[in-house]
């Protein structure tokens, strides 16, 4: 009997151990050491987190990420509960985000200090755990992505090789081609150069043949301006003889109007006759 009576005290005794040691866990990693809890709902993808990643503040660590849930009204939307250092000043406009840790750390939770004027977010009755807000566009990092594009790049070259494979024969037939026209312009490599050499000589002919004509043009357009010239100066001393013609001819018939008769009897006027004896 005292046997088995010391058996059940060792074994409540490790069980009494053993209890205590799950609450003490169980306190530890919720309330004591925890500090101040948050909540981060994020409208994107949290790859890459995982119970215990890092919450950093300006770069630094101050706590951890402690659970996730889905939240219940949008299964779009995760819920991330994370625990800070009690003299964390996380302000109403500090943002959250998940920044990755490299290609093999993982990823963490990154909160800005928001501005100096912004009142503190801290936890009332109402709301025993108060909302970081999410920044904008955050969530699915790079290093997260990385796999979403090897598998489009993946894609792409399988349509790639679809093509080929479907067009092998038309693309073969293209590449003969190719090659039997290089083969021509390489036996026809002396004429072509030989035209080529013709053009440019025939090219440099019509310059030379074009200089000339440009010359003998020019000296026609003197010459023709010349000629114009003199003819519109006699032209214009004709015009003047004509106008003085004009202005004689106008004052021989004002003349005329004037005198008939002493302009036609050259100015003597014929004295009326008067008879004898009177």
């Amino acid at each position: 009997m005292e046997t088995k009576a010391n058996y059940l005290m060792i074994g409540g005794f490790v069980l009494g151990v053993l209890a205590f040691a799950f609450i003490f866990i169980f306190w530890i990693s919720n309330f004591a050491g925890g500090g101040k809890r948050y909540l981060i709902v994020f409208e994107s993808s949290v790859a890459g987190l995982t119970s215990g990643s890092s919450v950093a503040f300006n770069g630094i660590k101050i706590g951890e990420v402690q659970s996730f849930a889905l939240d219940p009204d949008d299964g779009r939307k995760v819920q991330v509960l994370i625990s800070v250092d009690d003299k964390t000043p996380v302000r109403q406009d500090s943002k959250a985000s998940i920044k990755s840790l490299g290609l093999t750390g993982g990823s963490g939770i990154q909160i800005t200090p928001g501005t100096p004027d912004s009142p503190l977010l801290v936890a009332t009755a109402e709301d025993p755990v108060p909302t970081i807000e999410a920044a904008r566009g955050s969530g699915q990092g790079l290093f997260d992505a990385a796999p979403a594009a090897l598998n489009n790049a993946n894609m792409f070259i399988e349509r790639l090789d679809d093509l080929v494979a479907k067009n092998q024969k038309a693309i073969t037939t293209t590449l003969s081609n190719i090659e039997q026209l290089s083969t021509v312009l390489n036996g026809k490599s002396a004429e072509i150069g030989s035209t080529i050499t013709d053009v440019s000589e025939g090219a440099q002919s019509f310059k030379t043949l074009s200089s000339k004509l440009e010359v003998s043009l020019g000296d026609n357009m003197n010459g023709l301006t010349r000629q114009a010239k003199e003819s519109m100066q006699e032209f214009s001393a004709t015009m003047r003889e004509g106008r003085r013609a004009a202005a004689t001819l106008n004052r021989v018939l004002e003349k005329l109007e004037a005198d008939p008769r002493g302009f036609l009897l050259g100015g003597s006027q014929v004295p009326e006759y008067t008879p004898r004896g009177q």
